[in-house]
Formats: C-alpha cells, structure tokens, sequence
C-alpha cells in the first residue's frame, strides 16, 4: 500500500495529525536489533513538557542517525518559524555536552520547500552533532521501506486495496464485532503459555531466515487468526513487520515488499498459493477439527480457556458475575460461539454450518447433548433416537466436525454439542414431533429403572462396578440426557415451533410420573438426577416431595437415612442431589417459601456423619446476612422466616441464632440454575443497609421466640451485644420472670450459666476500662445473682464440669497456679458448704450428677470433710469399681491428687477394709488400678499376693516411660509377664535408649505371636524405630532378627518397610532365602501345591508378596551402597537356577525384573546401569523384561495432579524412557525394545488422561 507525499501533506491538515504524528515516527524508527532507548509520547500525552520524541540506536539507517538523537515535529503552516522556535529554545534548554554527542531532528507531515536552506543554516552553527529534517517527501520514501507501518498508516488514513490489512485493524474489525467488545487482556486468559510458546516459534524462525509456514488451530479460522495478531500486537519488534492477508491479491503486496517478514493468511483457503522465500513466516489458521487440511509440521493448537478463566474473562470486558457463568456454560468456553451469539452485526449470528446435508444430525445432539461410543447401550440408544443407523450419524458428526466453528466435539470415546443451549436455539426448530416423541420415551425408560447398584448391600456400593451392578448406559448419556430436560424447559417458551409441540408441558409431566408416587428406590436411583429435574420443571419437583414427605414413610428420606456416615470407605453423601435441587430453586423468590418448608421438614431427619451438605446448612444459606443464596429481597426474605417460625418454630430459632451470630463466618455457594436465570445478579454480596435490616429483624424475632423459654433466653445472651442498650433492656426483661421464687431452678441455672460465660469474658478479654467496664456488667452481675438455684447441687454444679470452669472473675492476670488455685478454692467451698449442709449424701448426689467425677475426687482430696473415714466410704461405695460408674472416676481423682503419703496411707486402710470384706484379688487389682502407677502402687499390689499382683499388671496403664526412669525394666517384665506386650511397648515406644535389646526382642517376639489381641496397636513409625534399635545393638542373632522382621512386615507401612534393612539385606545376599520367598508366594508351574493351603500358607505369602514387591535394593549391594557387578550377577544366576529347581523359574524371573526396575544408572547417566541391562538382554529373558516393565510403572506410585493438567506428567515420562532407549538400539536392541515399550504406555496414559481433563473442562 503506497501512501504519496500529498496523501501525507492533506493529512497535516487534520485535527488528528498533530496528536499522532508522533506515533507514527515511533512506528518508523523502531528496529527491534538497534533500538535501544524509544520514547515518543502520542495521542493526550503530545502536551506533555519535553522533547517530542528521544530515541537512541546503534547503527541507525537511512533516516535514523546513529548513537542519541531528539526530536522535534509539528503540523504547524509556518513550518520553518516552528522549527526555528523549537531549535532555540531546545538548544538554550540542553547543556553542549549533551548537544555535540547528539543530533537534532525536526519533522513535518507537510512540504517544506526550504527544508536544504533551513539544514545549511543550523548545521553551520555546529550547535549539535548533527542536524536533520524530514518533510512529506521524506516520509513516504520512509514508509516504502516499512510496508507494515505503511499499511497501518493507509488504513487509519482511510486508504485500502491490495488485499491486506494490518494486525491492528484486523483485531479491531474482529474484536469490535461482539458486544461487550473483545479486549487482548481478555482473551490471552488462560493462554498465556500458549502466546508466549507462539512468540518464541516465531523469534525462532525469525532467527533461522529461512521460508517457514506455521499453522495455528483454534475453534474458529477467525479466532486463530485473531489470536495471531493479538500476540503480534503486543510485540512492537514484530507488529512492524507483519501483516494479514486477507485475499489471494494479497499476495502480491507481500512478494513486493520484501522487508516483510510474517504473513498471516486470514482464512485456510487463502495460503492455498502463498508466496515463499527465504526469510518470510506464513502463519495458516485451522479449525481444531479439520485434520485434513493441516500442513506436516509445527502447529500451535489455541485451547479453549477452562470455565472458570473464561468466566473471569468475560467479567473483565464488563459482564454482570452472574451473566459470564451463564455464558461460559452457554458457549462452550469458545469466545468464537461467545462473538456470534453477542454479535452486532446479525450476519454473524448464523454459522455456516447450519446449511451442510449432514446438519440433519444435529437434531440428536441436540437432544442427547454427549454420549460414550464405546458404550454399545449409547450407540443403541443414539441410533433408536435418530431412527436410522448408528454409522450414519457418526460420518455425519465427523463431517461437521471438521467445518471451520463447528459446533461437534470429540474427545476420547465422547461425542457431544459444543455449545450445547447454542445448538438448540438455532436448530431446535428442525426437531419434529416424532422425534421428540422417541426422546421422551427413551427418557421414561432410561430414568424410571432401577440403579443396579442398590441391589448390593450399602458397604459393598461402592464397589459395584466390580460386582457388575452398574448401568449399561454411560453416566455421561444419563447426565445428558437430564440436561436436555432443562435445555428443552428453558427454551421452550421461547421459540415459537417447540412452544407448538409442547415441549415444557411434556417435560413437566415426565418429572410429575418419575416423582410423584416415587418409593425410596426410585429416589436413590435419580439421586444424581435431581438438581437438572427441579431445574427443568420446579413445580412438579416441589409438589413431589411435599407428597413423599406428607406419607407415613416419606420414601424422600431415605436420601438421608441411606447416606453412610462421612468417614466410611463406602460413605456416599445420597442426599447432595437432593439439597442442590433445593438451592437451585431457592433462587427464584416465587419458590423460595415452599423450598424453605421442606428443608425444615428435612431438618428433623437425622444425619449420620458429619456432612457438610445438610438440610440445616442449605436452608441457612437462604437467610445468611451478609451473602443469601436467593434473588429474594430482604423483605421476602423476612416473610419466608416468618412462616418458618410460624410453622416450623425450633428450625426457625436455629436459624435466627445463626443470624445474629458475631464473629469469622465462612460460607459455601449454594447450588445454582444451569441454564435458568433465576439467578442473575444475585448471590455474590449485599448492601450495608440490607445487612443491618435482615440482622435487625433476626434479632426481634429471635426475642420474640425466646419468651417464657429460659433454653432459647440462655442460647439469645450469647449473641446479645451488652453495649446496645435498648437490645440489652429487652433480654433483660425476657429474664426478670425467672428471678421470681416460683420459677424452677433448672431453668434458672440454664440462663445463670449463659450469663456466667457472658461475665467471664467480658471480664478476662473485654479491653474497656475497669471502671467502665463495671458499669456495662452490673445489670447482668446483679441478675446473675438473683438468679442462683435454691438447689445447693445446681448452684454448684457446673464447678465440676470440667477441670478448668470459667469463673465469672477476672482470673487472666494470674499465672496458670494461681488460677488453678482460685478454681481449687471455689469447688472446696462449694463442696463444704454442700457437705454442711447435705452431708456425704450431698456429695455422692453430685458425684452422680455432675459431668467429670474424677474433679469432684481430686477437690476432696484438698477438701476437709468434717471425721470423713474416706476407707471405710471407699470400701463401701466403690463396690466392684467398675470403670464406667462415677463414683470410680472420683476415687481416682482422690488417690490421685492426694500427697503420696496419704494416698499410700488411705491405699493401706482400703485394704484392709478388704480384708475384713473378704475382697476378691481381682477388685483389690480394680481398686489398686485407681492410684497413680508409681512404687508404692506396685508394692501394695505385690503385697497383696500373687493373684492380686497379676490381675494388676493385667489391667494398669502405667504411662509412657522415659530413659530416665528407673523402674523401666521391672515395669516392662512385669506387663510382659501379664501377657500384655503391646501395652509393653507403647510404655517404651518413645524412648528406647536405656531398654534391653533381648527384652525388646522378646516384646516384639510375643507382640508378632499374636498376644494381647485386644491391646492398642503400635503405628508403624515406631515399630520401625525398635527394629533399627535391634539392628544397631548387634545383640541378637542375625536369623531370629530376620524371621522377626519377617513377621512384623505387614505392621510396617508408610514408608517405614525399609527398617527392615537387614531382611532386605539378606534376600538380596542369599539366593536361598530369595528362592524361599518365591516358592512361599507363587505355585509350581507345572504342577499343583507340593501340600495343602493354609491360612497361615497365606499369610505368609501375603507378607513374601509384600516384601520381594517392595524391594529397590540390588543384589550385591555393599555397606556403602555401591553395587558389586559380579556378586549382582552371581545372585541373579544362583537364585534362578534355586527357583528352576523349585519349577517357579518365570515368576522368579518376573520378580527380579521388578526389583531390577530400581537400578540405578551408569556414571555417564545411561539407565538402567550396565550390568542389569546385561541381564536384561538375552532374548530368553522375555520374563524378566516382563517384570521390569511392571516395576518401572509401579515404582512411580501414586500421582496427582490439577484437574484440568491432562497428561503432562506422562508425557514427560515417556520422553525419559524413550532418550535412554535411543542409546540403545545399536547395542542392546532388547533392552531398548523394552524401555520403548514402556514409553509408548505413558504416551498411551497420556493421551488417556488428556481425555478425561477435556472432560472434566466440558463439566462431565
């Protein structure tokens, strides 16, 4: 494109040329090689102070002078009074030293017929390096030289022709086209590595000079061509020389200006005859599916943005939150569906699609949006839809898969609609009733059976897939299918030819048979269902289980009441479905009071677990202040709770309490509507003011709940703010009642310990003044005090609750004795002044009633009880102290806290009181059990005889035990003489230096042997800890450490199976103890078991499996972890020749090759290393190959990864694999047969997972 010095001049002439001139001389003297320093403000900032443009480069060209230059320009008539103003009063402004090392320049777009005369003058003066000047001439000699820049400028100037266009105004032609237009910003979301894996191609066959073509793939032909030109505009050093072809003519532009070095063809067909040379990048655009027409050779494939990056995107170019979801979801995620549907010109709106013969299909995608074809139900179910052959469909899908912008996808075994809402709203109008009535059979049919899996019992459910009990259809096609419903319900009213079949009629009617009479099977079985069947007709829905829940049964519950407890192995949440539906109605207000009710119905249903999805949590989220999942406003809000008080009162007042409730909160986002837009606009946060009146009214109304009932009073004052007077006169007023005699003392005590928690707090936390802060607590100390039961156990009760009771004081200026000590005072009183007053009956009654006994045991202990004879009450009331009964816990706290010699003292008197009762040994063992577990314990018990001596060491817990300890060893030979190893070795398990090696052994002998089943387990961190004490003390006998770690192998876990090193030692020693384990684990070859299979046969080979699977170490690994090669070989060669005669020689084989999986690599990094793979080579070794291929994947372990990564991981494992496998082939084809083996797997995996991420982005 020619741009003439006149065109230039006639531009100066216009109000737009003076705020962008200066652009367009950056545009020209930007070299991305010799620009170092550019700097020329354009647009606005061309009134700022300073020069006009600075700019330094290395080399300079014919109009760019080398080294510094600044510059001045201006549009002015007066072309040289303008020049001779802008030359004096830079030179007076710039110091010499800066002048001579730079050079002057002065621009105009107009003809400056003096321009020489002006140059001779102001370079005589030697006042700069140098002076310059360019007038129009100049500069459209300028712009021959710079095709790009020249092309861009005839555009803004309004010129075209030639066939091309340049980067910026295709973008903005492209981008402009969609309302809210299409920002850069916006469309490189979740595309950066994509651009910046773009730019560095193009830099590299930039670099190369050579003739390059590089396709670009994305949804569209324009998107990837917008794509393009979006990066290149963002890189001034490429834009200058790139430009868009936009028709074959073009062409020509590009072969006449050679200094163009990127072409970019703006549809396929276009680079059909593009010109090439040396030097030249042609970029092709492709749609993704059009594997035909893509050239061999680099590609960049343009992924759609995942939902929730697209969903950000559109917020950023300006769409409502709730709007971008509902896009995201309605256009696949493909901003060239999103630039069609929101398109200002309606040419754009129809796809080209539309018009192909093999459209016809789409009716079946449209109404069974994805399917699995390799599910033969799908396919069967596909075909009786369409009513013609499966084949048929499929080369049609294939077909419209490979338009440009088609709306079929691919992925893996999946078919599906790419824009699914899109597709029904431009082709729903071909659908007939025929095949509609086909769809809604097939839907009655597929929704109304049974879920095979409910057939098992609930704890194998989840295992149903290996029992058989699952679908023959894909839970992809089912999903599907109940989208289809909301699809057709949605749009139904809104075009004219579905409105004509009565499509949302219909669709209401299938939910009303599937629901309306449904039993507990039926709603299992639709569990995952019912968030699309409310969406697709809510009235139905509701009045469903409204129906179910009004029966004796309520089949509905059995949602809840089947739902496993959130921990299990098999725990599935069945109810989920069901709370989602619910949220996803809530939305709409005209729904919101029914929903309400029957989550409060829902309530009463208990929950096993702890769920998060429950119907208290969901019906909360309705009302929650500060973010309500409804498009409800506050005042419908506020007559939905009121009906709930009115009808379910004990909800409401949960749900109040949770209103008014201070503090961090958190929240989960309800459920929303797929394709509805219930929503929009709602949900995401609320007004100051719509916060401050929906907690207002909670707390009215929760008042109003609280009269006459002292539990709802108690709950009301922990969210009662002290400081707001008028609130706090209003609860105080809902308390006076209870002050009066008449009222009974257990509500009182309810309410007092509200107000003592109250107390407590604001005295230990509150930071208001003292004196100020007695004024706010007086009201409520005062009322604390009229409040006090007349009942003395009441009163005093809750001191015993616990160990540390908040006392209504300040207690937080003390240190940790001190408070324990006030705390001790406080239930000493109380104790003395119920003994006083109720004698020991008072104190056995509070022992019976209080919640820890144990405290009640350990304040007496401090207590002075009046002539108590504590024996005598002991023997007397602790009758067979059984450990569950309170009066137990107390006698234990009583010997416990008392000082060692009373409690040895009182231990005495006690049994001596069972001597003359004639105490069996083992209640003198139960009493003994009570003390603390010290010395004089053990010799009370010692004391008593052998018998009583062995039922105490049968049932004490003597505590973990330290180094320090003295009795350690008569502690630990007395539990192991109990037969109670396992209590032994918890005793020890944290500190093992000062216990006997031979005792431990024999712990862990006895442990292994199966004594004291009922003790509590050992974790196997420290199980593996005593066997490396057993190791490194070198005291016990290589052969019975190795049977022990042998039979303590399956306790260790978590990484801890290596402190069995010296069993691994050994099986990679000794041939015959490998060959042991082979012969444990696996049958003869040829024959049948050489004797009969027992349980303990296989316990043992469980334990062999677990061992030779786990083993990394190599044969003839020394003490310093290197391998000798001949012991390597050796062992190998003796432990198959053992296992041959033993006819177990391929599962041998097999085993090594695992083992060998953990070789380790040659100095110069070739792995495995150089003896394995001598062993690995002959051909006769197909076995050990075999087992090396499985260990190489199994030593991987487990993996994660994002959700939407695909198969990166893989990818990049099978590049490992298949490197070492290249250095192979010349030398040791076998091995390096067997490790391309290994990578074609990975890519297989890789490939597999990239599938299953493509779904997970669709939403399946």
């Amino acid at each position: 494109m020619r741009v003439t010095a006149t065109q230039i001049a006639d531009w100066a002439a216009t109000k737009m040329a003076q705020a962008d001139l200066p652009r367009l001389v950056r545009r020209l003297c930007f070299d991305a090689g010799t620009t170092r320093q550019i700097a020329f403000p354009a647009g606005d900032s061309t009134y700022s102070p300073g020069w006009d443009g600075v700019l330094y480069s290395e080399q300079g060209n014919a109009w760019v002078p080398a080294g510094a230059s600044c510059w001045e320009m201006g549009c002015d008539k007066g072309i040289t009074s303008k020049a001779n103003s802008d030359y004096r009063k830079r030179t007076e402004q710039t110091t010499e030293a800066e002048r001579l090392t730079a050079t002057f320049v002065f621009v105009t777009p107009r003809r400056w017929s003096t321009k020489s005369k002006w140059l001779a003058g102001h370079r005589a003066k030697a006042e700069w390096g140098n002076v310059l000047a360019f007038d129009a001439e100049d500069l459209e000699q300028w712009l021959e030289q710079t095709p790009a820049v020249a092309l861009q400028f005839a555009e803004e100037l309004g010129l075209s022709g030639w066939g091309v266009e340049s980067p910026v105004r295709y973008w903005q032609l492209w981008a402009q086209q969609c309302s809210p237009r299409i920002t850069p910003e916006a469309f490189f979301i979740d595309r950066t590595q994509t651009r910046e894996r773009l730019i560095e191609k193009i830099n590299e066959c930039l670099r190369q000079n050579k003739q390059h073509t590089l396709a670009v793939s994305a949804d569209s032909l324009e998107e990837a061509t917008a794509f393009v030109v979006a990066v290149l505009n963002g890189c001034p050093e490429l834009v200058s020389s790139a430009l868009v072809v936009i028709s074959p003519e073009g062409w020509r532009f590009v072969e006449t200006n050679r200094q163009l070095r990127i072409a970019i063809a703006a549809r396929t067909e276009i680079a059909v005859t593009p010109t090439l040379r040396d030097g030249l990048l042609v970029i092709v655009p492709h749609a993704v599916g059009d594997v035909s027409g893509k050239p061999q050779g680099d590609e960049i494939v343009l992924e759609r943005p995942k939902i929730y990056d697209f969903e950000k995107a559109l917020v950023s170019i300006g769409m409502e939150e709730s709007d971008a979801n509902r896009y995201a979801l309605a256009t696949g995620r493909s901003w060239s569906v999103l630039r069609r549907q929101r398109a200002i010109n309606p040419a754009i709106r129809r796809p080209a699609w539309l018009a192909a013969p093999e459209a016809t299909s789409l009716a079946t995608l449209c109404l069974l949006g994805a399917w699995s074809e390799n599910k033969e139900a799908d396919r069967l179910l596909v075909s009786q839809l369409a009513d013609k052959p499966y084949e048929e469909i499929e080369r049609d899908l294939r077909e419209l898969s490979q338009l440009d912008d088609s709306p079929v996808l691919k992925i893996g075994s999946v078919w599906k609609a790419k824009s699914p809402l899109e597709l029904l709203d431009l082709f729903g109008g071909r659908i007939t009733r025929d095949q509609l009535d086909r769809f809604f059979r097939i839907a009655q049919e597929i929704l109304s059976a049974p879920d095979p899996q409910l057939e098992l019992p609930s704890s194998e459910r989840y295992a149903a897939q290996v029992h058989g009990k699952i679908r023959s259809y894909s839970d992809l096609l089912i999903e599907s299918l109940c989208d289809a419903l909301i699809k057709l319900a949605v749009r139904g009213t809104e075009q004219s030819s579905l409105q004509a079949l009565q499509v949302e009629q219909r669709v209401s009617l299938l939910i009303r048979d599937l629901l309306e009479a449904a039993d507990g099977e039926r709603w299992l079985s639709l569990a995952s269902c019912l968030p699309a069947l409310a969406e697709a007709a809510p009235d139905s829905f509701l009045r469903a289980i409204e129906k179910s829940l009004m029966t004796p049964d309520a089949p509905v519950t059995r949602l809840i009441t089947e739902t496993d407890a959130s921990g299990s192995l098999s725990g599935r949440c069945w109810h989920s479905g069901l709370l989602w539906a619910l949220e996803t109605l809530a939305w709409r207000p005209k729904w919101l009071a029914r929903v309400a009710l029957v989550l409060a119905h829902l309530c009463h249903v208990p929950i096993k677990g702890n769920w998060g999805n429950s119907p208290n949590n969901s019906l909360f989220g309705l009302f929650r202040t500060w973010l309500p999942q409804t498009a409800a406003d506050v005042q419908q809000r506020i007559k939905v709770l009121d009906l709930l008080i009115a009808r379910e009162p004990e909800v409401a007042f949960s749900i109040l309490e949770g209103l008014v409730r201070n503090g961090p909160q958190m929240a989960t986002l309800a459920a929303r509507p797929k394709w509805g837009d219930d929503d929009a606009g709602a949900g995401r946060a609320v007004t100051h003011e719509e916060y401050w009146q929906m907690h207002q009214a909670a707390i009215e109304r929760l008042i109003q709940c609280s009269t006459g009932d002292a539990q709802h009073i108690a709950k009301l004052f922990e969210h009662t703010d002290l400081r707001d007077g008028q609130e706090l006169s209003k609860v105080l007023a809902l308390v006076e009642p209870f002050t009066q005699t008449s009222a009974a003392d257990v509500d009182r005590e309810a309410i007092r310990a509200s107000l003592r928690r109250k107390i407590h707090w604001h005295r230990n936390y509150d930071e208001t003044q003292s004196a100020d802060l007695d004024e706010l607590l007086s009201a409520i100390e005062s009322l604390y005090d009229r409040l006090e039961p007349v009942d003395l156990l009441l009163r005093h009760r809750w001191l015993f609750a616990n160990h540390w009771p908040d006392l209504p004081v300040r207690t937080r200026d003390e240190d940790i004795g001190a408070r324990g000590g006030l705390q001790m005072a406080s239930r000493n009183s109380a104790l003395i002044e119920i003994f006083q007053v109720l004698g020991m009956d008072g104190i056995e009654r509070l022992i019976r009633e209080c919640r820890d006994a144990g405290v009640v045991g350990a304040a007496l202990a401090a207590t002075e009880c009046g002539k108590v004879k504590w024996a005598k009450w002991i023997a007397e009331m602790g009758n067979e102290f059984t450990p569950s009964e309170p009066i137990t816990f107390c006698i234990s706290g009583l010997l416990c806290w008392l000082q060692q010699a009373n409690s040895t003292m009182l231990i005495r008197e006690v049994l001596a009181q069972a001597d003359t009762r004639m105490w069996s040994a083992e209640r003198r063992a139960r009493f003994l059990v009570l003390a603390r577990s010290e010395q004089a314990s053990w010799e009370q018990a010692t004391a008593c005889g052998d018998e009583t001596e062995q039922a105490y060491w049968s049932m004490v817990n003597p505590g973990h035990l330290r180094s320090e300890d003295s009795n350690i060893d008569f502690v630990l030979r007395k539990l192991l003489g109990a037969k109670r190893p396992r209590t032994a070795l918890r005793c020890c398990q944290y500190d093992l230096k000062q216990v006997d090696a031979k005792l431990l052994f024999e712990m862990l002998q006895r442990f292994m042997q199966g004594e004291e089943p009922q003790g509590m387990l050992l974790d196997s961190w420290h199980l593996g800890e005593m066997l490396t004490h057993l190791e490194k003390s070198g005291e016990i006998e290589k052969s019975a450490l190795i049977q022990l770690e042998f039979g303590l192998f399956p306790a260790l876990r978590y990484g801890q199976e290596s402190c069995a090193a010296l069993l691994y030692d050994s099986i990679m020693t000794e041939p015959a103890l490998f060959a042991e384990l082979i012969r444990i684990l696996y049958k003869p070859e040829h024959s049948e078991w050489e004797e009969p299979v027992t349980d303990a046969h296989r316990d043992a080979a469980g334990t062999a499996w677990s061992i030779l699977h786990g083993c990394a170490r190599q044969p003839g690994t020394g003490g310093d972890g290197t391998v000798d090669h001949d012991a390597f070989k050796q062992f190998i060669n003796d432990a198959r020749e053992l296992c041959r005669q033993a006819d177990r020689l391929d599962m041998c084989d097999q085993t090594l090759g695992q083992v060998l999986a953990h070789a380790p690599s040659d100095e110069n990094g070739l792995w495995p290393f150089a003896p394995a793979r001598e062993v690995l080579e002959p051909i006769e070794m197909e076995e050990m190959r075999k087992g090396f291929h499985v260990g190489a994947r199994n030593k991987r372990g487990v993996t994660s990864r994002g959700m939407w990564d695909g198969g990166g991981q893989e990818r990049d494992l099978a590049a490992h694999y298949r490197s070492h496998a290249e250095k192979l082939h010349l030398t040791q084809p076998n091995v390096a047969d067997l490790l391309d083996k290994i990578a074609r797997s990975y890519e297989h995996d890789g490939k597999r997972e990239d599938t299953e991420a493509n779904l997970r982005k669709e939403g399946y």
